[in-house]
């Protein structure tokens, strides 16, 4: 078995990246909770939250040079998937939508094994309408569900805009 070398944050998949995140700031979130009250430090959290993953929708735009809904479902979606920590079904690929079950999710079963269930809809889920966003304005995001909490699959809908001129 060859080991790859990691030499950036790029390089470590993301339900590992996630699992760190998760680790470090749950201690965090508990301790303001106490101080401050849990519904005011989960606000701060959802919106701390939504601009990180505003910013790295944005960021992966960028470094990939294209933000179309084609590159989202055929690059973006298999780095979060990376190592089996996602099994998809894409329903519906065309320029104008992306429709996609989540199948499986391994961000569920790590949550689950850290004693964090409350927080994976929140430092996972929680992510995906603010990273779409930035990675394309011009797309509206729908999900009526989610693993995490209890739904059957996460069915995403991602459509363009309609430009009304």
């Amino acid at each position: 078995m060859t080991k790859e070398k990691m030499q950036t944050i790029d390089d470590v998949p993301m339900i590992l990246r996630r699992e760190i995140e998760a680790r470090m700031v749950e201690p965090f979130i508990r301790a303001f909770a106490e101080e401050f009250g849990e519904e005011k430090t989960m606000e701060i959290v959802k919106n701390v939250i939504a601009g990180l993953a505003e910013s790295a929708g944005a960021g992966l735009a960028k470094m990939l040079g294209d933000n179309s809904l084609e590159c989202f479902a055929k690059k973006v979606t298999p780095a979060f998937g990376a190592g089996g920590a996602l099994q998809y079904e894409i329903r519906e690929s065309t320029e104008d939508t992306v429709r996609m079950d989540i199948v499986r999710c391994a961000y569920v079963d790590m949550y689950k094994r850290l004693g964090m269930e409350k927080l994976g809809p929140v430092l996972s889920c929680g992510r995906d309408e603010y990273l779409i966003k930035g990675f394309n304005p011009d797309v509206e995001f729908s999900r009526k569900y989610t693993i995490m909490t209890g739904g059957p699959c996460c069915d995403f809908c991602l459509k363009a805009k309609k430009n009304e001129e």
